[in-house]
């Protein structure tokens, strides 16, 4: 996996975003000097400030970069048969893993039945899939850039890959932001706060150079992104000084990958505008009092955002030797040693 050295700009007190007028307000009325009440809001939506502080930013414009680049893998959809079904030429990957065991315990894996039989559904939507495993695992693991052969058995990056990958369907290490939409509120996408977004893009990725996860669809389906470099500008408000208007860029890696053996990072852009609301604080900063969506981020912007243990001095090792898959016939001890058995053999 590259390494990228982190660099950050900061602008106020690494700050970064603010709101539209309060519509309850009058534009430049005596209320701007003073915190602006916003909305009633549900708390537990409101988890972002909660766990950073308060957002405070400045008008500016400033990037990020985070330490580590998150990989490009493909997303493995559930009605796919590619992880369990292979040829006699190139099986596929939880059947070399299976012939792996057998080699090495003499106990006939089966993997590659556990998958075909309890977890493969046809009927699936077509967004359904691993994306979240892979989005965790690219962020969290070096990218397996080379294959190798391993008692008699060719494993290529595409194989290691899926391997690595399913192994993080049951990862709890993450935590989250906004929330899922499914549906159930009438096509109004409250999901996360455009204040809360951008705190957790403020603390993460400005200040802590740390890679993120986003579910960047608002409706039912899931898209799972990790993001590892944004851009952000924040203009003020001619006729209100109690807003300020953000435009934020955002790259992540992209799972849309050209072949299973891709190796780096397919690169993927996202522009989300806000307005944030708030107070001129009188030294160049402005705290946030709430944020709304503007313009086409009304109906598109981020579901939720998923971030690393923040009181994790391992950045997420202990969660990571935790992690397991759906798939209870593959061992995650295996998976990694086979991964560190192809990283010592690359050249």
């Amino acid at each position: 996996m590259s390494q990228m050295k982190a660099f950050v700009v900061v602008f106020g007190i690494l700050a970064g975003l603010s709101a539209c007028g309060d519509a309850n307000r009058e534009p430049g009325s005596d209320e701007s000097s003073s915190l602006v009440q916003g909305p009633e809001r549900d708390s537990a939506l409101l988890r972002a400030t909660e766990t950073y502080g308060p957002l405070v930013v400045a008008v500016g414009e400033g990037s990020a970069e985070a330490s580590r680049r998150p990989w490009s893998s493909w997303w493995y959809p559930i009605r796919d048969t590619y992880l369990f079904e292979g040829t006699r030429a190139n099986p596929a990957p939880l059947e070399k893993y299976d012939t792996y065991v057998l080699k090495t315990t003499g106990k006939a894996g089966a993997a590659a039945a556990f998958e075909r039989e309890r977890l493969y559904d046809p009927g699936a939507s077509a967004w359904e899939g691993l994306c979240n495993a892979w989005a965790e695992a690219s962020i969290m693991e070096a990218e397996p850039s080379a294959g190798a052969t391993l008692n008699g058995i060719s494993f290529g990056v595409g194989d290691l890959k899926a391997l690595l990958v399913k192994t993080y369907e049951g990862f709890g290490g993450m935590r989250q932001y906004g929330q899922r939409f499914n549906g159930d509120r009438h096509g109004i996408y409250d999901d996360v706060f455009p204040d809360q977004f951008h705190r957790v893009l403020q603390a993460e990725l400005f200040e802590m150079a740390r890679p993120l996860i986003m579910d960047k669809d608002p409706g039912v389906p899931v898209w799972n992104t990790p993001i590892w470099m944004a851009q952000v500008r924040i203009e003020r408000d001619p006729g209100d000084p109690g807003v300020v208007h953000v435009s934020t860029w955002l790259t992540g890696a992209s799972p849309y990958v050209e072949s299973y053996d891709f190796v780096g990072t397919l690169p993927v852009s996202y522009l989300y505008t806000y307005d944030l609301f708030g107070s001129d604080r009188g030294d160049g900063t402005f705290q946030v009092s709430y944020g709304l969506w503007t313009g086409r981020s009304i109906d598109d912007h981020p579901d939720f955002v998923s971030v690393l243990p923040l009181d994790s001095p391992d950045g997420g090792e202990t969660s990571r030797r935790a992690r397991k898959s759906r798939n209870t016939e593959l061992s995650r001890e295996v998976v990694d040693g086979i991964l560190t058995q192809a990283r010592a053999l690359s050249p």
